[in-house]
């Protein structure tokens, strides 16, 4: 009974987190970012000024919806304490995604509201800050226990360190953000690995 009464509190809470974001993502695309409030929002969804801020920190997160990936602390332990050749893909195989805030729906929507309003793209860094920070320290300690993993041997670790969260994060950004990346299919971490393959691809191709 105890398991029953939390999945249904659960599922309320996605349910209105999900309705929050819906209603702003309509406002924002009827008025546009800078016309709709929070109090607008709050009126779309029937919901207290306070409920929003149970759900939500901003106005952008609220239009934007949560980041859809999470990196656990269990998750974290994993990418620092697994052996790989491939730290990147570690990370992406251990990232768990949010499917109802990743729908495709949703992410071309996301992607349509980030092109007319490409001011809420830092905004949404912002947002991730603390996860990236979180990782970073994940891939140091990894490739402080894990030397022979290295791929720039010659360099400090934290320039490693911030290429691979850098690269991470043009990843995400890439399959969130752009129109012309594909869409179809479910959520996923495969598109994180498509994202990923297109900027080394690029980067073979640079000579220096």
């Amino acid at each position: 009974m105890q398991n029953e009464c939390c999945g249904s509190r659960e599922r309320k809470r996605r349910e209105t987190r999900r309705r929050i974001v819906d209603k702003a993502m309509e406002l924002v695309e009827a008025k546009g970012f800078e016309n709709v409030t929070v109090e607008d929002i709050c009126e779309a969804a029937d919901i207290s000024r306070r409920t929003f801020f149970n759900y939500m920190d901003s106005k952008d997160e609220a239009v934007l919806g949560s980041f859809p990936f999470e990196l656990t602390d269990t998750a974290l332990e994993a990418i620092a304490t697994t052996p790989s050749d491939n730290v990147l893909d570690l990370v992406f195989s251990n990232i768990e995604v949010v499917p109802d805030v990743l729908s495709r729906e949703l992410l071309l929507r996301r992607r349509a509201i980030l092109r007319q309003h490409p001011q809420l793209a830092g905004a949404a860094y912002e947002r991730k800050s603390e996860t990236l920070t979180r990782l970073g320290r994940a891939v140091e300690k990894h490739l402080t226990l894990f030397p022979e993993d290295r791929k720039l041997a010659d360099a400090p670790v934290s320039l490693e360190v911030n290429a691979i969260v850098n690269f991470f994060y043009v990843s995400v950004a890439m399959y969130l953000s752009n129109p012309d990346f594909p869409a179809h299919g479910g959520p996923g971490i495969e598109p994180l690995r498509t994202a990923a393959q297109l900027h080394t691809d690029l980067a073979k191709e640079l000579k220096w």
